[in-house]
């Protein structure tokens, strides 16, 4: 992902008090720091979450579902080199 996309799709949990930019980072490389709301919001969404893993697990099988994680982990290996 470029930097502004990152950016850009960070502001809205930035603003939220979500996470925090702590440091100015170095060249490209920016830190994140989830805050205590961000924490208990991932508390409060984590219930939905679960579900719709399991629908997609459901809805694909346990198989295609492992091959998918697996293809999305080579790719983002394979991006970040």
């Amino acid at each position: 992902m470029d930097r502004t996309t990152l950016v850009r799709n960070l502001r809205p949990l930035q603003r939220d008090g979500w996470v925090e930019i702590v440091g100015g980072g170095r060249g490209s490389r920016v830190e994140l720091l989830i805050t205590a709301k961000g924490r208990e919001k991932i508390k409060e969404v984590m219930p939905a979450w679960r579900s719709a893993q399991k629908a997609a697990v459901k809805t694909l099988g346990e198989q295609r579902w492992s091959a998918i994680l697996s293809d999305l982990e080579t790719a983002a290996q394979a991006l970040s080199k």
